[in-house]
C-alpha cells in the first residue's frame, strides 16, 4: 500500500482511538458481514469533529434490503447471492443494500450524516450518477444511552457536477 493508505478489517481496526481526522471507504460496507461492528470501529478510531466519506448502494425510499443473515457465525441466505466483481479479488459477496434506516443507524452511533448527490457519469469508466455520504463524528456512540431521530435531520444534497 501506498504511505498512509490502508488495507484493514473494518470489523477490528488496529488503529488506537481518535487517531483520523478522515476516513474514506468506496464501496465496501455492503460487504462487511458485521456492519455495524465495522461503523463502530470507524466511529472508534475518528477523532471528535472527523469525517467518515463513503459510498455504498442505498435505497432513499425502503429499508434495508438484508440478503444474507448472519446472526449466527453460519451465514443464512434469505435471497439468492449477489456478487459485486473486483479486479483484485474477483467477486465478493453482497451482504446487503442499505435503506433509509441507515441514517438512524449512524446518528445512534454519533454521526451526522448527509448525502451529495452527483450528476457526474462516464460510462467507459463505469461511474454513473452516484452519491456519497458524508458523515461528521459529533460524539463517541457510547456515551448514548438512547438514540432518538427527528426524520427533518436527514439532509440531502445534490450537486450539479
Amino acid at each position: 500500500m501506498h504511505e498512509r493508505v490502508f488495507c484493514q478489517n473494518l470489523e477490528k481496526l488496529t488503529f488506537d482511538n481518535e487517531t483520523f481526522d478522515l476516513v474514506i471507504t468506496e464501496d465496501v460496507f455492503e460487504h462487511v458481514r458485521d456492519y455495524q461492528r465495522g461503523f463502530s470501529e470507524v466511529n472508534r478510531v475518528l477523532k471528535t469533529g472527523g469525517y467518515h466519506i463513503f459510498t455504498v448502494p442505498c435505497y432513499f425510499d425502503r429499508p434495508t434490503l438484508v440478503r444474507v443473515d448472519t446472526s449466527t457465525d453460519e451465514d443464512v441466505y434469505l435471497l439468492p447471492p449477489e456478487y459485486h466483481g473486483d479486479k483484485i479479488r474477483g467477486k465478493i459477496l453482497a451482504y446487503r443494500t442499505f435503506g433509509i434506516d441507515l441514517f438512524h443507524f449512524l446518528h445512534s452511533l454519533g454521526f451526522e450524516t448527509r448525502v451529495d448527490f452527483s450528476n457526474y457519469s462516464d460510462q467507459k469508466l463505469g461511474i454513473f450518477n452516484s452519491y456519497v455520504f458524508i458523515t461528521r463524528k459529533v460524539f463517541h456512540h457510547e456515551s448514548l444511552s438512547v438514540a432518538t431521530v427527528d426524520p427533518s435531520y436527514y439532509q440531502l444534497h445534490s450537486s450539479g457536477n
